[in-house]
C-alpha cells in the first residue's frame, strides 16, 4: 500500500513499512478507525483485459467468459517459467498513535490472511489446468526442487516504540521497534524439497524421488468434514517483530526548547529520507489440532492414480501414507509445527523534490528465515506524490517479483484513502491475473497546531516559535 504507508500522514500506518518512521510524521496524535486491503496475483491464469474488467464484478448480470475447449473461465499462460501466486487479506482494526518531543508511541490490532505459492515448476500447473491427460507432456523426465506453498490466518496486536536518538546540525537519526503479539487461527503448508518424475499416460505417474513435508492445522474436523471443528478457536501463537532506522536531511537546523504541550512541538521539513528494515520477523506455533507428515526420498509407479477415492483429511493423510511408505501411519512424524511470518528487508528513499512534490522508491526483498514459511512478494516500485494536509495523490509504479509491471494510484481526501497497485486491470487496460484495493479511514492531529486562539505560544508554531502573523509581517520587512 505504498500511496498509504509512505505517506507523512501514515500516522500508526506508517510502522508496516517502518517503524522509525513514527517519529517523522507530520501527525502528533492519530487515531485509526479501520484499514482494509485485499490482493492477489498469479503468473498462471488470466483474463484478457478486454473481454473482463474487475468493475464488471459490481454488475450481476455480466457473466464470466468462457473459453474453449473446455469452456474454463480463464486462460493461462504457456510459457516455461516457474508459478508464482500470493494472495493476502489485511483489516487494521482500532489503532492508536502518539508522539511527544523524540518519541512515538503506538498500538494496532489487525487480522490478516496470507498465502503463497512460490517455485512451481511450469507443467504441474500445466497438468493443474488440462489434467494428467495432455500428452504432449508424457514421457518427459522433470525434476523440481524448494516448490512451497504456505497459508495462515492469524490475528495480531502490536506496540509499537521510535525514537529520534541523534540530532545534529541539519542530520536526524531514528530507531523504532514493533513487537506483535500473534493469534493463530489457521494454518498449512507443503514444501518439496525435491521431486523427480514422470507422466506416462492419462493414469500413471513414475515418482522415481520425492522428498517433502506437509502439515496442517485447521478448524475442521479431520474425520467429518464439519466447519468449525469442536477444539479451540486459536490453534497456536507466537510473536512478531518489525525494526527499522531512518535518516533524515532536514532542511534547516534545530531549535532546542520544551513546549508544555505535545501539540506544540513543530514539523520540520526534509531535504530526503533514508530508511532500512526488517519486516514480519517472527513466527507462530502450531500445536492444537495439528499433523506433520514427512516423505523422506520416497518412490512409487504410481498405477491408476485416478482411482484413489477420500472423503476427509484423515483418510487423504492415511491413504497417501501407505502409498508411499506401506504404512498409513507412517508419514505422521508430529503434532506440531512452526510456520514464519513473511519476512521481508525493506529499504525506502523519500526524496522531497519541491514544495507538496516527494518521490519516493521502495525496494522490498523477501528473506525466509524459517524452514516453514509464508513468503512476501519482492518488488521495487517508485512512488511520486502530491501531498497537502487534506488532499494527496500518489502514481506507484512497481515491478512485482522483478517481474511484472504494474502502475497504480491512491488519492487521501481528507482522513480517508483508497487505492489500488494495479488500476489497469480496473480500466480493462490489462489482463486480470489478479485485484489490489485497499482503503483507510482515521483521524490525526497535526505537530504544532492546538486547538487555542492564535497567541505568541509556541502552539502556533510553523517552524521556530513565532505565529503565522508574525512570518508574514517578517517576510515583508525581509522584501
Amino acid at each position: 500500500m505504498p500511496g498509504l504507508v509512505n505517506s507523512n500522514f501514515a500516522g500508526v500506518s506508517s510502522v508496516m513499512i517502518n517503524p522509525a518512521n513514527l517519529v517523522l510524521s507530520k501527525n502528533y496524535f492519530d487515531i485509526h478507525i479501520l484499514t482494509f486491503q485485499t490482493f492477489t496475483q498469479n503468473n498462471l491464469i488470466y483474463i484478457p483485459g478486454e473481454d473482463y474488467r474487475i468493475t464488471n464484478f459490481l454488475n450481476p448480470e455480466d457473466e464470466l467468459p468462457k473459453y474453449p475447449p473446455d469452456n474454463n473461465n480463464f486462460l493461462y499462460y504457456r510459457n516455461s517459467l516457474d508459478k508464482f501466486a500470493f494472495n493476502q487479506q489485511r483489516i487494521m482494526g482500532p489503532s492508536a498513535m502518539i508522539m511527544y518531543g523524540d518519541h512515538a508511541f503506538a498500538l494496532h490490532t489487525a487480522a490478516r490472511t496470507h498465502l503463497s505459492a512460490t517455485n512451481i515448476p511450469y507443467e504441474i500447473g500445466v497438468f493443474s489446468i488440462e489434467g494428467l491427460r495432455y500428452d504432449p507432456l508424457f514421457n518427459i523426465n522433470f525434476w523440481s526442487k524448494n516448490e512451497r506453498i504456505s497459508a495462515m490466518a492469524w490475528g495480531e496486536i502490536g506496540l509499537s516504540y521510535a525514537w529520534a536518538f541523534k540530532k545534529e546540525f541539519r542530520d536526524h537519526w531514528s530507531a523504532g521497534v514493533t513487537v506483535k503479539r500473534l493469534l493463530g487461527y489457521s494454518a498449512g503448508f507443503m514444501k518439496v524439497e525435491e521431486l523427480d518424475y514422470m507422466v506416462l499416460n492419462d493414469s500413471t505417474i513414475n515418482i522415481r524421488s520425492l522428498t517433502a513435508d506437509a502439515g496442517f492445522s485447521v478448524p475442521v474436523d479431520y474425520d467429518s468434514n464439519l466447519y468449525p471443528d469442536d477444539g479451540p478457536f486459536l490453534k497456536g501463537g507466537g510473536f512478531g517483530m518489525d525494526i527499522g532506522f531512518a535518516f533524515t536531511r532536514m532542511k534547516q537546523g534545530f531549535q532546542r526548547y520544551n513546549p508544555n504541550q505535545i501539540c506544540a512541538y513543530p514539523y520540520s521539513d526534509y531535504e530526503y529520507r533514508l530508511g532500512v528494515s526488517i519486516l514480519d520477523f517472527g513466527a507462530a506455533r502450531f500445536g492444537t489440532h495439528t499433523q506433520l507428515h514427512r516423505y523422506e526420498d520416497v518412490s512409487l509407479l504410481w498405477v491408476n492414480y485416478d482411482s484413489v477415492n477420500y472423503t476427509n483429511l484423515n483418510q487423504l493423510a492415511s491413504e497417501f501414507s501407505e502409498l508411499f511408505t506401506g504404512d498409513p501411519n507412517a508419514s505422521l512424524t508430529a503434532d506440531r509445527f512452526t510456520l514464519g511470518l513473511p519476512t521481508a528487508l525493506s529499504v525506502q528513499f523519500d526524496y522531497h523534490y519541491r514544495r507538496n512534490i516527494y518521490l519516493n522508491a521502495t525496494w522490498v526483498q523477501a528473506l525466509p528465515v524459517w524452514k516453514y514459511s509464508l513468503i512476501r512478494p519482492s518488488q521495487i516500485a517508485f512512488t511520486p506524490r502530491y501531498e497537502t494536509d487534506w488532499f494527496e495523490v500518489s502514481l506507484p509504479l512497481s515491478l512485482f517479483q522483478y517481474r511484472i509491471p504494474r502502475v497504480g494510484a491512491s488519492v487521501r481526501v481528507g482522513y480517508l484513502t483508497v487505492g489500488t497497485e494495479r488500476l489497469g486491470t480496473w480500466l480493462g487496460m490489462a489482463d486480470l491475473t489478479g485485484i489490489d484495493f485497499y482503503a483507510s479511514f482515521k483521524f490525526n492531529l497535526r505537530k504544532g497546531k492546538c486547538f487555542k486562539k492564535r497567541t505568541t505560544d509556541y502552539c502556533d508554531n510553523e517552524e521556530y516559535g513565532f505565529t503565522i502573523k508574525q512570518l508574514r509581517l517578517f517576510k515583508k520587512r525581509v522584501k
